[in-house]
């Protein structure tokens, strides 16, 4: 019986809900620690459309379906290794989260600057799907647990599809697949044209919280300037080390307008600390291009960035969607007040950092002999 995929598809999504259940758990007695103020399971309830059974659920119908149309291949297999892989990738992911979750990024709802969201990305592509999932989405609770924020399952599972969709790029690394690379760049390239419309066309958006109208008239800036790099960097890959140059000024620049505004912070300080840490990469990888090149091909880099891209659109499209039935917001709240602002800065550092790490990891292996 389990040779059948549709069996074997409803016991890895069984197993599933059951083990982001308890890892949601876990999630809310670390909350519950952490602040009196956290967002727990009770004050969401199960059913409903707000309740995290629901989406739970939702959530396992989405693995089953994508594990019934990928379940012949390799990558879905667990051993000691991917076991490994999620405990430490996850455990990265949690913390590093919970460092860049005091530098907050306008938008409707908890919505932080993540450049750490590359580790969810590289680690489903380098070790699988499954693998992916795991960091993405228990290193999201972890997170927003040691945070004291609560326990927000859509955000989880769309983090872990931050780390699933990339995992299925190894089938796609063939000469045969090289067409469908191409065809989800320009379907990833549509949905982020259509971010940088949005917000022309309609930049006052209701704050649905406190009632106020925001401008995020601005924001179509920074998603033009995300499509201009991922399309960049997945047309001529090679180019992406002077990107992260720009992205270390951007860095400096952003750093230097917030101390203008706001004056001295725990936030700048994290800015100019990653600022300095981007400076000190911008300066390794421009120094040693072409070693670095040696080990990330041309088509690596384009698979790595057009994924990563698509990851990130699906896993942060599919928490600010389902917002929509949560919280009541309206299509143009959820896609401009809080899909823009997580996506787009999330999409610029996948597309960068992941290069990086993916050429560090194939570097160290190969040095190791494996």
């Amino acid at each position: 019986m389990m040779q059948n995929k549709y069996v074997r598809g409803l016991v890895v999504a069984l197993g599933s809900v059951i083990g982001l259940g308890v890892l949601l758990w876990l999630g809310e007695l670390i909350a519950n620690a952490s602040s009196d103020e956290a967002y727990g399971l009770a004050l969401q309830g199960a059913w409903g459309p707000g309740g995290w059974l629901t989406w739970l659920l939702i959530g396992g119908v989405v693995l089953y379906i994508i594990y019934v149309l990928f379940a012949e291949a390799e990558m879905f297999k667990i051993g000691t290794r991917e076991v490994v892989m999620m405990a430490i990738g996850a455990g990265l992911y949690g913390v590093l989260s919970w460092v860049f979750n005091i530098v907050p990024v306008p938008s409707v709802s908890l919505v932080s600057m993540r450049p750490v969201v590359a580790i969810p990305i590289f680690f489903g592509f380098a070790f699988g799907p499954t693998v992916g999932f795991f960091v993405g989405a228990f290193g999201n609770v972890l997170g927003d647990a040691l945070t004291g924020w609560g326990v927000f399952p859509v955000w989880d599972i769309g983090n872990g599809l931050m780390g699933l969709v990339p995992g299925l790029a190894g089938m796609y690394l063939t000469e045969a697949g090289r067409g469908r690379v191409k065809t989800l760049q320009w379907i990833s390239a549509a949905v982020l044209a259509v971010a940088v419309i949005l917000p022309i066309v309609s930049p006052n958006i209701v704050d649905p919280w406190s009632g106020e109208v925001a401008n995020f008239g601005a924001w179509w800036y920074v998603m033009l300037v995300v499509l201009v790099v991922m399309l960049g960097m997945s047309l001529a890959p090679r180019f992406w080390p002077y990107i992260l140059g720009l992205l270390t000024l951007g860095f400096i620049v952003f750093g230097a307008i917030d101390m203008v505004n706001n004056g001295w912070s725990t936030g700048v300080l994290v800015v100019w600390v990653v600022a300095a840490i981007l400076a000190y990469m911008a300066y390794y990888v421009n120094a040693r291009a072409e070693a670095i090149t040696n080990w990330l091909d041309d088509k690596e880099t384009t698979a790595l960035v057009v994924w990563g891209t698509l990851g990130v659109i699906v896993g942060i499209g599919f928490a600010a969607m389902a917002d929509i039935w949560i919280n009541g917001y309206s299509f143009t709240t959820a896609f401009i007040g809080e899909f823009i602002p997580a996506a787009g800065p999330n999409i610029l550092f996948a597309v960068i950092l992941t290069p990086l790490l993916y050429a560090a990891w194939k570097q160290a292996r190969a040095r190791a002999g494996r």
